[in-house]
């Protein structure tokens, strides 16, 4: 793809001016049925809407932070028929969670076969809170306080393109380390760096990246090495150079999708059921895949008219 020359924000317009609402439930719903994602139940009667369309439609609103109430009152608009807010609860709690790593991975690599091979690599987690309250024991004394999740990602950079894909996504409880999630989402397919942050500087880490052919570029902990003939110390030794200057200028894009999901608010659940805090966890990368495909395609569209003229 050649190399991007609009701005952010015109990129950003194009992609809502050639794309609606009505566009991502069909996008959606078309990856759901060609990839068969939708499990098929023996018992029940079968929905008057497909079910593929109802799934994508739930998980449009779940990006647009919509409620199941707000749901009721547009879904006759998007599905032809009106379904009560209890059912698209329903439907969103019997989605197995594995259905959205794969669907966030179909937009991974559509992404990919529109971009330059990604070499920059970024790994960071954030907290997923919650109104929900449980009581816990502090000291001898039974307090009541809010659950609190943790959302691990991997992103790819593309710097001609300036475009950010999630190329892995893990939901867990506070208790999973940043190192040891960064751990289980890089795998021997990527190549280049992978920057991450003081809490990403474990020997296990550095150790894996190493074997997978990375270069891991990771800010320093203010803690002494024990082992001096670590990959861990070797990094330490080359740090005030060219990995703290790549370091500053890089580590910011990792920003981009947390900033993206808090102002869709979409870093905060209400629900109550584990499995389903799990599942909202991984809507905002699912979106941020989505829409960077949809600016992709709306700038591919652009470029062969201009060839045409």
């Amino acid at each position: 793809m050649p190399k991007q020359k609009l701005e952010y924000w015109k990129r950003y317009d194009l992609m809502f001016k050639n794309y609606s609402k009505k566009d991502l439930v069909l996008i959606l719903e078309h990856e759901l049925i060609h990839n068969c994602l939708v499990p098929r139940y023996i018992r029940g009667r079968r929905t008057i809407v497909r079910k593929e369309r109802i799934i994508s439609f739930i998980l449009v609103e779940k990006q647009l932070k919509s409620v199941y109430r707000d749901m009721e009152m547009e879904g006759e608009v998007y599905l032809l028929h009106k379904y009560d807010h209890s059912s698209f609860q329903y439907h969103y709690k019997a989605l197995p969670e594995n259905i959205l790593y794969r669907i966030l991975s179909i937009f991974e690599k559509k992404c990919k076969v529109l971009l330059n091979e990604i070499f920059i690599h970024l790994v960071d987690s954030t907290a997923q809170s919650s109104s929900v309250r449980e009581e816990r024991l502090r000291q001898g004394t039974r307090n009541k306080e809010k659950i609190t999740d943790k959302i691990h990602t991997l992103l790819g950079y593309d710097p001609p393109n300036k475009i950010v894909i999630v190329e892995s996504a893990l939901a867990s409880d506070k208790h999973l380390s940043d190192g040891k999630g960064a751990e289980s989402m890089i795998s021997k397919h990527l190549k280049g760096y992978l920057f991450g942050d003081a809490g990403y500087e474990t020997y296990d880490l550095i150790d894996l990246a190493f074997e997978y052919g990375l270069i891991p570029i990771i800010k320093p902990q203010n803690k002494n090495i024990k082992r001096k003939l670590s990959k861990k110390a070797q990094l330490r030794k080359i740090w005030n150079g060219n990995n703290k200057r790549l370091y500053k200028e890089i580590r910011g894009v990792a920003e981009v999708l947390y900033g993206g999901a808090t102002k869709a608010n979409l870093l905060k659940t209400n629900s109550k059921l584990t499995s389903i805090r799990r599942k909202d966890a991984l809507i905002l990368s699912i979106r941020q895949n989505l829409f960077s495909f949809l600016r992709l395609k709306a700038l591919i569209r652009i470029y062969r008219q201009t060839r045409l003229k």
